[in-house]
């Protein structure tokens, strides 16, 4: 299996050793990834033309966008709406994005990385799935 022939994925967390170990897992398993410190990099990696199947924020990036806005922001970008893992140390003060029509799963850290694994193919499906339908309109 080529390098990103199982989806390509999103990651957005400003911490070099989360993000460093993401990329480790997820390629070990056949993901593209790119990787992005904070809503700007993921910006300009869209703006640069990577189309991800999954996006997985961190929902507090340390800066004035929290991982909801950036995801939101990403989704405005794109001409589709790829499902959302976000991450968080406490889940009990996420509040979840005025986004429509997307699939979001908000988890603790730190994440299990077999439960992550076991649920992207079925994610990255739905995303591919989802942009190939005609859209409806009101």
């Amino acid at each position: 299996m080529h390098l990103g022939a199982a989806g390509l994925i999103l990651h957005v967390d400003d911490e070099p050793s989360v993000r460093d170990s993401m990329l480790i897992l997820l390629r070990a398993d056949g993901y593209a990834v790119s990787s992005a410190a904070s809503g700007t990099e993921a910006f300009q990696l869209v703006s640069e033309g990577f189309l991800p199947d999954v996006l997985i924020v961190d929902l507090n990036l340390g800066q004035q966008m929290n991982g909801l806005e950036v995801a939101e922001e990403i989704q405005k970008k794109l001409s589709y709406t790829p499902p959302i893992i976000i991450l968080t140390g406490d889940v009990s003060h996420a509040k979840f994005p005025r986004v429509a029509e997307v699939v979001i799963w908000l988890t603790r850290k730190p994440l299990n990385p077999q439960l992550l694994l076991a649920a992207l193919p079925s994610l990255v499906q739905l995303s591919r799935t989802t942009r190939k339908l005609p859209s409806r309109s009101a």
